[in-house]
């Protein structure tokens, strides 16, 4: 009978120990991220509008941009457009528009859309598409933002 409750006590803590640890592992201070932030001032906008990314995880292969109106960490689905993808390609027109370039499989738009800037996506539907605009993003004409600073 000794054996069984000494059992059940194990399972009891490693139940603990493991719930524990399952909530900590999502918190940013348990898994540090990487981020780089820009902050565009388009000139018809009037505040800044930010594209923001950063990656996490043990392996550090939960990658994601954000373009938001706000400079909050946790992207809101609802009104910021998120990127899953260690990289994106933009161009603005510095008055009030902001053209992306991105792989088709990678984009979560939001249900609210911006109006003021408008954003314009084109959609990179396959790996050679990728890779040219990897190559050659600057002879485009295009900036490029990704977690690693590059």
């Amino acid at each position: 009978m000794s054996r069984i409750k000494t059992f059940i006590i194990l399972i009891i803590v490693f139940l603990i120990i493991g719930g524990y640890l399952y909530y900590k592992w999502g918190k940013e201070s348990f898994m540090p991220s990487n981020e780089n932030i820009i902050a565009l001032n388009l000139e018809k906008v009037g505040k800044p509008i930010y594209i923001k990314a950063r990656n996490w995880g043990v392996a550090g292969n939960h990658e994601e941009i954000v373009l938001s109106m706000s400079n909050k960490n946790i992207p809101n689905k609802d009104s910021d457009y998120i990127f899953y993808s260690n990289d994106v390609f933009y161009k603005t027109d510095s008055i009030q528009t902001i053209t992306f370039f991105v792989p088709e499989s990678s984009i979560s738009e939001p249900l609210i859309k911006f109006t003021n800037p408008l954003v314009i996506i084109n959609k990179l539907k396959n790996t050679d598409e990728i890779k040219d605009y990897v190559q050659n993003y600057q002879k485009y004409g295009l900036k490029r933002i990704t977690f690693a600073n590059n």
